[in-house]
């Protein structure tokens, strides 16, 4: 396939979500609404909202509903929210019910580490894709635009260690057959350095070539995950997930003061375990004269509030410089 570089590149914030399930402080309902305007203001169009798994487990999206009521109706703004199970969808479907908008949702948590699978799902392989299926129709009887599959331990596993490639392919194969509209494909170990990416992706892309049907969420833990994006971007990929300050990672295993049910002890001992982060993102895109929409000063404002919301410096080149 031939290297070259997108004209226009989606980035997706997932400050909300990935970001702050990996706080331990619960960020109140006024704070995230506050982010998710200021995103738009900024002119992101695909906003990562939350997830409807139960608060005993994800406490810092208790107020789930609440934060989606509070948002703007756009028809020009993509809201993601996570339903990693059954009952989740459920969920989906009652907040449907009372008005709110919801245009994509990820349903399928396929990681190709079994050990990564029982650790986060508490599923087999088997187990994973027979409700993800399930699950998938569901979704869009309900009228969901978007349903995805996250396929992650692509490159590696914190738990497991290395993991076979094919069965990535073979994972991507089984999602688009049952149903999923896109992959989210995910380095949760930030393990993968840019030939491997590219070489993935140019496999990947030259089976299913429509750029609408994959996305890229790098966990930035090794500092490769910028250079990992370029490697994607160049086999072709459009759409990338990024946090404000480069946070985020595994859920928290303790929220103000509480330790919550089931999470038990995190992967890494590391003081990065976030994604790529926003504004670098951003402000790299727009000054390689590749279209994104998005005005980075304005980032490098929100991503200093979020700071201020989170009570700490956090990681990000572009929005400290002075």
């Amino acid at each position: 396939m031939e290297s070259k570089l997108p004209q226009k590149i989606d980035v997706l914030d997932v400050t909300l979500r990935d970001g702050f399930q990996h706080e331990e402080m619960f960020v109140p309902t006024e704070s995230k609404l506050w982010i998710a305007n200021r995103l738009m203001d900024a002119g992101f169009k695909r906003i990562e909202i939350g997830t409807f798994s139960h608060i005993k487990y994800v406490p810092q999206f208790k107020d789930i509903l609440e934060v989606l009521k509070g948002l703007p109706h756009r028809d020009d703004v993509e809201y993601t929210v996570l339903a990693l199970n059954t009952k989740a969808c459920e969920r989906v479907s009652q907040a449907l019910e009372e008005g709110v908008q919801i245009d994509r949702v990820l349903c399928g948590q396929l990681a190709t580490s079994e050990a990564y699978a029982r650790k986060n799902m508490n599923r087999t392989h088997e187990e994973l894709f027979a409700e993800a299926e399930k699950n998938v129709r569901f979704l869009h009887s309900l009228g969901i635009k978007k349903v995805f599959a996250n396929i992650g331990t692509i490159f590696g596993c914190p738990i497991q260690g290395e993991v076979p490639i094919e069965k990535a392919y073979e994972f991507v194969d089984k999602a688009f057959d049952i149903g999923f509209d896109e992959i989210e494909h995910s380095d949760p170990d930030g393990i993968a350095d840019p030939v491997r990416v590219y070489e993935y992706f140019d496999h990947v892309m030259s089976r299913y070539p429509d750029t609408k049907m994959h996305s890229f969420h790098v966990h930035d833990i090794r500092g490769m995950g910028m250079a990992a994006y370029c490697s994607a971007m160049e086999a072709g990929v459009t759409a990338f997930d990024c946090s404000m300050g480069g946070i985020g990672g595994q859920v928290a295993n303790i929220v103000d003061g509480v330790p919550v049910k089931g999470i038990g002890a995190y992967y890494f001992d590391t003081k990065r375990t976030g994604l790529v982060e926003t504004c670098d993102f951003v402000t790299m895109l727009n000054t390689m004269g590749i279209e994104t929409g998005i005005d980075e000063k304005k980032c490098y404002t929100i991503e200093q509030m979020v700071e201020r919301i989170l009570g700490r410096t956090l990681d990000s080149f572009t929005a400290s410089i002075k």
